[in-house]
C-alpha cells in the first residue's frame, strides 16, 4: 500500500478517535493493527506524518494526535 494510501487511513482512524466523549491519544500498536502493518513501520510513518503537520506525535511516533491541518486533509 503507497504512503499516500496509509496517510489517509491514519487520519480516518484518528478522526474516528474525536468521536469519542474524551479523545486519549492513539497507540501506534492500535494503527499498526487497524493497517496490518508492522509498529515499526507506522511510527516511522507516524514521524513523517508529525513532521508534516498533520498529527501531533511523540518523538518516537508511538502516541499521536490528529491536527486541525489534518482535519482539514481528510476533508478534502
Amino acid at each position: 500500500m503507497s504512503i499516500f494510501a496509509n496517510k489517509k487511513q491514519v487520519l480516518e482512524i484518528l478522526v474516528e478517535n474525536l468521536k469519542n466523549s474524551q479523545p486519549e491519544v492513539v497507540n501506534s500498536e492500535h494503527i499498526a493493527n487497524k493497517l496490518k502493518m508492522s509498529e515499526k513501520d507506522t511510527c516511522q510513518l507516524m514521524k513523517i506524518m508529525h513532521q508534516m503537520g498533520i498529527v501531533i506525535s511523540d518523538s518516537d511516533g508511538q502516541r499521536s494526535l490528529i491536527t486541525r491541518e489534518g482535519l482539514q486533509c481528510v476533508n478534502q
